[in-house]
């Protein structure tokens, strides 16, 4: 198991599981330090922009993975 998170991919995997609960934090964050909350168009942009990084950071890890299945080590 430390093996598995100590390598490259558990590194991607566990450092975009503490970005998904950063974002969370900042949304409720936001939510209760805003005088009016957040509004539905506030939040949809913020959302979008998460989903963004994530699916930009998801493509670069599976392009990882593809480079080091192909790589002899």
């Amino acid at each position: 198991m430390r093996e598995r998170l100590t390598s490259d991919l558990g590194v991607y995997a566990i450092s975009g599981l503490f970005s998904l609960v950063v974002f969370v934090f900042a949304l409720w964050l936001l939510s209760r330090t805003l005088p009016d909350g957040l509004a539905s168009r506030q939040l949809g942009g913020l959302i979008v922009g998460y989903l963004l990084f994530v699916g930009v950071y998801t493509t670069a890890w599976f392009i990882y993975t593809g480079i080091d299945s192909r790589e002899e080590v």
